[in-house]
């Protein structure tokens, strides 16, 4: 799994495809009824300073009032297929 991590204190310009945004606005419209989030992740690439989002998936989770427990499995997995038809993109946020 590779993830991108920026040096502290850099300059980071962010560009987000709107296909992520409209994803992210229905994962939480579909939410279960008394689930306050929507946890998910966010796949990119990463060009000098410039992170650019191009797309996403919800990742399950179980919540308390106390903790958040997520579903690991099916994150790994959804990255594994992800790689298989956008091998450049990497986890760029949560």
């Amino acid at each position: 799994m590779s993830t991108v991590l920026l040096p502290s204190g850099s300059s980071v310009s962010v560009k987000v495809h709107p296909v992520v945004l409209f994803a992210i606005c229905d994962a939480y419209t579909r939410r279960k009824e008394h689930q306050d989030r929507v946890i998910g992740t966010l796949l990119g690439v990463v060009v000098d300073n410039t992170i650019e989002v191009k797309n996403c998936y919800v990742v399950p989770h179980n919540e308390s009032s106390d903790q958040v427990m997520v579903d690991v499995v099916h994150h790994k997995t959804m990255f594994e297929l992800h790689q298989k038809v956008a091998p450049h993109e990497v986890i760029v946020g949560w």
